[in-house]
C-alpha cells in the first residue's frame, strides 16, 4: 500500500512538473518574435522634413511587416505634441477632438492586440494637416517562416502585389535574447505540446 501511495504521488509531480513546463514553452513561443517599431524609423513623432501630399510615416510604414504582439513606439516632446489613435474618419479629416485613445507621455509604446489598420495622428491639428498621421496594418500572429509585410494605404502611393516581401527592418527591435532563440521559439509550439504530451504517456506508464 505504501509503495503503490508513493508511485500515484510520483505520477502526480510527473504530470504537474510536465504541464508546467508545456505552459512556459508555449508561452515563450507565443511573445519569443514580437518587435518594437521606431515609428518612422528613427521614432521621432514630430512633421515630416519634406511634407507632401504623402506621408513620409505611410511610406515607412508600407515597407514593414506589422503583426499581432508587435509594438510601435512615438519619442516627442510633452506638453508639445501628443499621439492620438483615431477612426478612419478622424484620420482623414484630422480630427483632434473625439480619439479612440490619447498619449501624451513623450515616449509612447503602442502595443497592436489584433489585426487590422490602426490610425494615428498627431494631437495637434496643425501637425495632421502637414502629414504627421500615420496607418499601420497589423497581420495575425507573426510567423517564423515569414509572410509578406502587411501594406499600409497611402493616400498618393501604390504597390505592386508582386512586389518581394521585405524583411523587418533595423528599426525592429526584437524583444527575446536572440534572433535564434526567437525563431526556435515560434517554430514549435504545437510541437512541444505534442512532444510533453507524449512524455506525460511514456513516464506514467513507466511508473505504473
Amino acid at each position: 500500500m505504501a509503495h503503490g501511495g508513493v508511485r500515484v504521488m510520483m505520477q502526480r509531480w510527473v504530470v504537474v512538473v510536465v504541464v508546467a513546463c508545456v505552459v512556459a514553452s508555449v508561452s515563450t513561443a507565443s511573445s519569443a518574435s514580437a518587435f518594437v517599431f521606431k515609428a518612422g524609423g528613427t521614432g521621432e513623432w514630430r512633421v515630416p522634413e519634406q511634407a507632401s501630399n504623402v506621408s513620409a510615416y505611410n511610406q515607412w510604414a508600407e515597407h514593414n511587416r506589422f503583426s499581432v504582439g508587435d509594438a510601435i513606439s512615438f519619442s516627442y516632446q510633452p506638453g508639445n505634441d501628443s499621439v492620438l489613435l483615431v477612426d478612419k474618419n478622424s484620420y482623414d479629416a484630422c480630427n483632434v477632438n473625439s480619439p479612440i485613445d490619447r498619449f501624451a507621455d513623450g515616449n509612447t509604446v503602442f502595443t497592436f492586440t489584433r489585426s487590422g489598420p490602426f490610425y494615428f495622428i498627431s494631437g495637434n491639428k496643425d501637425n495632421c494637416n502637414r502629414n504627421e498621421k500615420l496607418i499601420v496594418v497589423v497581420m495575425g500572429e507573426r510567423a517564423a517562416n515569414g509572410t509578406a509585410p502587411a501594406q499600409a494605404p497611402s493616400a498618393g502611393t501604390t504597390t505592386s502585389p508582386n512586389s518581394p516581401p521585405s524583411p523587418p527592418p533595423p528599426s525592429g527591435i526584437e524583444i527575446s535574447p536572440t534572433p535564434e532563440q526567437s525563431t526556435n521559439a515560434a517554430v514549435h509550439p504545437r510541437a512541444a505540446a505534442g512532444i510533453a504530451g507524449a512524455a506525460i504517456g511514456t513516464l506514467l506508464y513507466a511508473l505504473v
